[in-house]
Formats: structure tokens, sequence, C-alpha cells
């Protein structure tokens, strides 16, 4: 179907890898560069997303359409769009304004990206 990538182990170890490091780097950054950290959850978000999608689903969304992507992670994972949801709603002020991200922001950003990479572990554990 058009808008989706068919999943294979190396796509979702890709993706996981990508989710991770996006975390990491967001982890480093944090306070003292907010936007820049906000940024990375998004991307570490979107990543944790795919991966769950492709366990789940066998593919992921590559639209670049964030509602295709909410669709689609609900129904690989119901309740984990909301966190998918959350990032993409900040993502905009992170990356595209000349507002700063709050510190309370920052911290909805971490706690949904850190769900969806624990998350996107879980799955493949699960998997086997």
């Amino acid at each position: 179907m058009a808008g989706q990538r068919n999943c294979d182990s190396v796509v979702t170890a890709g993706r996981m890898s990508k989710a991770n490091e996006f975390f990491a780097a967001a982890e480093r950054l944090g306070e003292e560069m907010p936007n820049a950290a906000g940024d990375l959850y998004v991307d570490a978000g979107i990543a944790a997303s795919d991966v769950i999608c492709c366990i789940r689903l066998g593919v992921h969304s590559n639209t670049g359409s964030h509602s295709e992507a909410v669709a689609m992670l609900k129904r690989a994972d119901g309740g984990s769009e909301r966190h998918l949801n959350v990032l993409l709603n900040l993502k905009n002020k992170a990356a595209y304004t000349h507002q700063h991200l709050t510190a309370v922001e920052l911290k909805k950003m971490n706690r949904a990206a850190e769900h969806l990479v624990e998350a996107a572990k879980r799955a493949l554990a699960a998997r086997g």
C-alpha cells in the first residue's frame, strides 16, 4: 500500500538503533538545549513507533503524514498513540517557531519518548 514501508529485520533493527540514539542524545542535551532535545525526542518517538508498527503490522508509515502514523500506531499498540501525539503536538514549537520549550514541556516530551522507546524494546523482546 502507498505510504507504507514493508519491514524486515534490517529495517526494524535500524529504526530501533535510531530510536535509542536520538533518545540518548536528547537526554545528554537536556535542559541546556531544550529545543534541540525536544526535536530529538520527537525523532526517537517516531523511530520507536516505526519499530512497534513493524513488529505488530509488518509495515510502518513513510508518508510524513503525522495523522497516518498516529492511526497506524493506534492499530499496532492502542494507547501508545497518545504519547506520539504529545511529541508531534510540541514538534512545531521546538523546531519551527521562535518560542522555546518550557521545562514542563520538555519533561512531557521526555516521558512520551521514553514510553515509546520502552514499548518498542518490549515488542522486540516479545517477538524473540
